[in-house]
């Protein structure tokens, strides 16, 4: 039977050296992963041993692994606030907060004129733009660079670019001149807003939990 190549303990910390040099940003499973990877593939192809040269000829592989990687860290974020975003209307005790957002939305649009309307949504919106990132904020310098805290509350900026419309002439009249139209829309905006503080909140706490170690 044929003896595969075996990784020395040398190559493989440099292994891992190299990757958390170069790829700072990935999160640490999909940096395990990758390396389990580039591990099995190296000693069953390699004929020289020359890991230098075997992750320089896999470099293409390498980046393709950590974008997907990234790619599906921005999907799990969103994926997690449209889902605390239904919840609201699941949920009874966030059912409050929903009827008593449309109905203040509503009066709004039917006793103020546009431009107050706007002003309102876009006060309010900014509050809570502003806790978001207030409230994501990592700037442990061991962290920072990591995917998981970089793109952590990524999905706080549809709600802002929402609001942003409403100072487009054409759109911004177009919304509130339908008070049951900018009902819907405004309360999406502080809905959506308020889900995406939610689940940044939860996975800061997990972030700061999981690399407690590099906080020290």
């Amino acid at each position: 039977m044929e003896k595969h190549y075996e990784i020395t303990e040398k190559q493989l910390v440099f292994l891992e050296d190299y990757l958390q040099r170069k790829y700072k940003g990935i999160s640490t499973e999909t940096r395990i992963e990758l390396t389990d990877h580039l591990i099995l593939a190296f000693e069953a192809t390699t004929e020289n041993g020359n890991l230098s040269q075997y992750l320089s000829n896999e470099l293409e592989f390498i980046k393709s692994f950590v974008t997907n990687g990234i790619n599906l860290m921005k999907k799990t974020y969103r994926k997690e606030t449209w889902s605390q975003f239904f919840s609201f209307f699941t949920n009874f005790k966030f059912l409050s907060i929903v009827i008593s957002s449309i109905l203040f939305f509503y009066f709004l649009n039917e006793n103020l004129n546009n431009k107050i309307a706007c002003l309102s949504i876009f006060i309010l919106s900014s509050i809570l733009f502003l806790v978001s990132i207030r409230k994501g904020m990592i700037n442990n310098k061991a962290l920072k660079h990591l995917g998981e805290v970089k793109f952590l509350g990524t999905e706080i900026w549809l709600p802002f670019f929402l609001v942003q419309l409403l100072t487009e002439k054409h759109i911004g009249e177009f919304i509130t001149s339908n008070s049951y139209f900018f009902t819907i829309y405004s309360s999406f905006i502080m809905m959506y807003g308020l889900a995406a503080l939610l689940v940044l909140i939860k996975h800061k706490t997990l972030i700061l939990e999981k690399y407690k170690h590099l906080l020290n």
